[in-house]
C-alpha cells in the first residue's frame, strides 16, 4: 500500500483564498460531516485508492476541500489524459458562438477538401463534427484488445505516426456515423484540427485567448507534434484551474458572472446522446450517468486516475488527479468508490 510522504500532514486542511476567482469555505461552514471526511481522507492518505495526487470538491460554488497527497502540491501542473478530450467540446461551442463554425451538423469533410481518402469514402462523407464529439464517427478503432505498450495497439500506432490528423483521416470506416459508440482518441485529434481551420489559430491559442484567460490560468502546458496538438490527452493544468473548469461547466457556462460560454451549448453538451453501456451515455465528450443515489452526474476518466465529476442536482465539483498507471488494480480500490464515498458525503448533509 501506498502512502503520504510522512513529511505531510494528510489532515483536513481548510482550501486557502489565493485571489484566483475560486470562492473558499470550510466543510464546517457548510455544516458538512468532517468526521466522514476524515474516514475518506485517512484512506486516501494510507493509499487504498492508490497514488492520489490531489482532491478538490465545490459545493455550492465554494471550495471546500483541496487535499494534496504523496509530494504534490497546488502549483504543479498535472496531465488531465483524457480529461483533455473535453476541451474540444467547450472550445467548439465557442467557436460556434463566434460564428466561426456554422453548427454540429457541419461535415467533417468541410474543413479537409484536400484528404481524398475523404471523398472516396461514401461512409467518411457523412461524418459531422457532432459524430465526432460523441464518438460515433463510424471509425474502427480498437485501443482496448491489446496492452497500452503492445506495438500493434492502434491507439500506439497512431501516437507514433508523424502526422497524427493524416493517421486519423486515414482510419477505415466500421460503421454509419451516428449509430454506435466507439471510444476512438482520432475523434478529438480532428476536432482540434477543426477548430484551428475554422478559427484560424491553433487550439491551444484560442484556449488561451477565449477560455483560459477569462478564468484567470495562466500557466498551462499543451503538448504538440509537428504543429498537431495532442487533443485527446495531452493538457496539463493546476489542480485548481482544473477546478475552475468543473465550476464553469456547472454553473452553464459563467464564470462570475460572465457568460464565457452559451448556456444553450453546455446544455446540449450534456444532452445523452447515445448508450455507451447501460447505465452510461456518451455526450460531447463527457459521459453521463445516474448514480447509486439517483443522481445525474457528467464525468470524464482519464489514465491513470483523472477524474471531473459534475453533479447538478448536489451544487457538486469533484476533482481528482492521480497516477495509478503503473499500480496493479487488484492492489488498489477503483476510483470509482472514492467518488461514491464523497457523493455520500454530501447526500448525508443534504438535510443539514
Amino acid at each position: 500500500m501506498l502512502s503520504c510522504q510522512t513529511s505531510h500532514d494528510c489532515s483536513y486542511q481548510a482550501p486557502v483564498d489565493l485571489s484566483d476567482g475560486l470562492t473558499v469555505s470550510t466543510l464546517e461552514a457548510h455544516h458538512f460531516n468532517v468526521s466522514l471526511f476524515d474516514s475518506i481522507n485517512k484512506d486516501i492518505c494510507e493509499g487504498k485508492y492508490g497514488n492520489i495526487h490531489d482532491l478538490l470538491i465545490i459545493a455550492d460554488n465554494d471550495l471546500v476541500v483541496e487535499q494534496y497527497y504523496n509530494g504534490r502540491d497546488k502549483d504543479q501542473l498535472h496531465f488531465l489524459a483524457s480529461n483533455t478530450k473535453s476541451f474540444n467540446a467547450v472550445l467548439t461551442g465557442i467557436a460556434i458562438a463566434q460564428g466561426k463554425i456554422k453548427d454540429v451538423n457541419q461535415k467533417m469533410s468541410d474543413y479537409f477538401p484536400e484528404f481524398e481518402a475523404i471523398e472516396k469514402d461514401s461512409l467518411k462523407r457523412l461524418i459531422t463534427i457532432q459524430h465526432l464529439l460523441t464518438m460515433t464517427s463510424g471509425f474502427k478503432w480498437d485501443e482496448l484488445s491489446l496492452p497500452f505498450d503492445d506495438p500493434d495497439n492502434m491507439g500506439v500506432r497512431t501516437d507514433q505516426s508523424d502526422n497524427w490528423l493524416n493517421a486519423s483521416l486515414s482510419l477505415n470506416m466500421d460503421t454509419m456515423p451516428g449509430t454506435e459508440y466507439v471510444y476512438c482518441g482520432p475523434n478529438s485529434i480532428i476536432l482540434g484540427e477543426i477548430i484551428k481551420r475554422s478559427t484560424g489559430q491553433d487550439i491551444a491559442q484560442f484556449a488561451e485567448e477565449n477560455l483560459f484567460k477569462p478564468l484567470n490560468i495562466d500557466k498551462y502546458d499543451w503538448f504538440s507534434k509537428n504543429g498537431i496538438y495532442e487533443t485527446g490527452g495531452g493538457l496539463k493544468l493546476k489542480p485548481r484551474d482544473i477546478a475552475k473548469y468543473g465550476l464553469l461547466h456547472l454553473n452553464k457556462g459563467k464564470w462570475n458572472g460572465a457568460e464565457i460560454v452559451p448556456a444553450d451549448w453546455i446544455e446540449q453538451t450534456f444532452d445523452p446522446f447515445i448508450e455507451i453501456r447501460h447505465p452510461f451515455y456518451s455526450c460531447y465528450q463527457w459521459q453521463m450517468v445516474k448514480t447509486e443515489s439517483g443522481y445525474n452526474s457528467w464525468f470524464i476518466p482519464g489514465n491513470g486516475g483523472q477524474i471531473i465529476d459534475i453533479i447538478p442536482a448536489l451544487n457538486l465539483v469533484i476533482v481528482i488527479n492521480a497516477d495509478n498507471r503503473n499500480i496493479p488494480k487488484n492492489e488498489r480500490t477503483p476510483l470509482e468508490y472514492l467518488v461514491k464515498d464523497i457523493e455520500k458525503l454530501f447526500t448525508v448533509s443534504e438535510n443539514r
